[in-house]
């Protein structure tokens, strides 16, 4: 569809815009602090939304109108009903200054080292094939729209995980303080946030309204009163109920989710915002999933796979633009994913293995500290990019990502 130069160029300019606002970010902290915190805070919650939600409920629910829902109502029904136990997680946080899940569970447990321990093991195992996923679906986003394959998997998947693990070291991993904020960071995720947002709902509006007549339109051509009838069964309820209940609890314990949550809040005062504005983020998500996967199924087919529907329906009228957005929210999607999971399990690993390991072996009298913070921030920038150089050789010799599995 495009050669490579031209998504070379769009890429390179794209995290150089990336690199730009972070930078400007660190740099006018104070003012960003006063001005527009509540609405940075809460477009950052947005690393919620993978690659996953931007491509692969797409192909999941051209097949499976409901299966995707529970990933989008256990978040927003913490926020309705939940919202006074969140409120109380954020404070305890602030006021111990935890810096990650593990930190907080251990202190809600006698101040376990033992459990952060173990927890911190459990969200490294868990979240790192996560991240490869998402280095997966940027590489395979590039792959499907190149005319030619000159480039091939591997050296798109290098690239793109040095330009990550740059991005990270350079502005995730500045210091070492019992905050560990990011305001560089955070504003180029609540960026990237609206980048995928907007793409998605360019994508949705275009074929919902310009394709199509109307959402209703797409459900009535694709027959889908009958496909939801042959999958609400009891059993197909019952499984959808208790992954609800899986994604209520594990939207508090996801190391990004808690990181951007808890860890980057300043002031609690700034929580507001997100209560309003957070449930319509991904409501929007939730509800183009199933018209866009329906048009997929009739106008695509099986002529592309299901969970690249997002990138080739505005082709079928030879929207290019709208196709290169798209490729950009896909790209956001997951690298804002990758950024904020390499920060939180550097912190989690260094804090909870590396440093009180590091610190026994100390002779404690005999420390200089300011050699000793020197020497414990190179090696949580090392220890980040271990996990970015673990999750690079996966998916580059891994297969397709499936992300509709996810």
């Amino acid at each position: 569809m495009f050669p490579n130069w031209q998504l070379v160029l769009l890429s390179l300019a794209y995290i150089g815009l990336l690199f730009l606002i972070a930078f400007l970010g660190d740099r006018y902290r104070h003012q960003l602090a006063k001005k527009g915190q509540s609405i940075i805070y809460a477009l950052t919650l947005g690393v919620y939304c993978t690659s996953w939600s931007f491509l692969g409920t797409t192909g999941q629910a051209s097949t499976s109108l409901l299966s995707h829902l529970p990933i989008y109502l256990g978040p927003i029904l913490l926020f309705i009903f939940a919202w006074p136990f969140i409120q109380r997680i954020i404070r305890v946080s602030l006021k111990l200054h935890l810096t990650s899940i593990a930190d907080l569970l251990a202190a809600r447990f006698g101040k376990s080292h033992n459990l952060a321990i173990m927890v911190t093991i459990v969200a490294l195992v868990g979240t790192m094939p996560y991240i490869a996923l998402q280095l997966k679906a940027m590489v395979y986003s590039f792959q499907q729209l190149q005319i030619d394959q000159s480039l091939n998997r591997w050296h798109i998947g290098l690239v793109v995980s040095l330009v990550l693990a740059m991005f990270t070291v350079l502005f995730g991993i500045r210091h070492i303080d019992v905050t560990e904020r990011h305001p560089g960071v955070m504003l180029a995720i609540a960026f990237e946030s609206l980048v995928k947002l907007a793409a998605f709902l360019a994508v949705g509006i275009f074929v919902c309204f310009v394709l199509y007549d109307s959402p209703a339109d797409i459900w009535q051509q694709a027959n889908a009163d009958e496909l939801l009838e042959q999958q609400l069964t009891i059993d197909n309820v019952t499984s959808m109920f208790a992954l609800l209940v899986i994604v209520m609890a594990a939207f508090l314990s996801l190391p990004r989710q808690f990181q951007v949550m808890v860890v980057e809040l300043k002031d609690q005062r700034d929580t507001w915002l997100s209560r309003r504005v957070f449930p319509i983020y991904i409501l929007i998500f939730a509800f183009f999933a199933v018209p866009l996967g329906l048009a997929g199924q009739m106008l695509l087919g099986n002529t592309v796979p299901s969970d690249t529907y997002v990138l080739f329906l505005p082709d079928v009228t030879q929207q290019t633009w709208l196709t290169l957005f798209a490729f950009l929210g896909a790209v956001s999607a997951a690298s804002s994913m990758v950024i904020i999971s390499s920060i939180a399990l550097s912190t989690m690993l260094s804090n909870e293995i590396v440093f009180p390991l590091l610190y026994r072996r100390q002779k404690v009298a005999q420390t200089d500290y300011d050699n000793f913070r020197k020497r414990l921030l190179n090696i949580r920038k090392l220890v980040s990019l271990f996990v970015l150089s673990c999750m690079t050789r996966q998916q580059i010799f891994g297969s397709r990502p499936m992300l509709m599995n996810y």
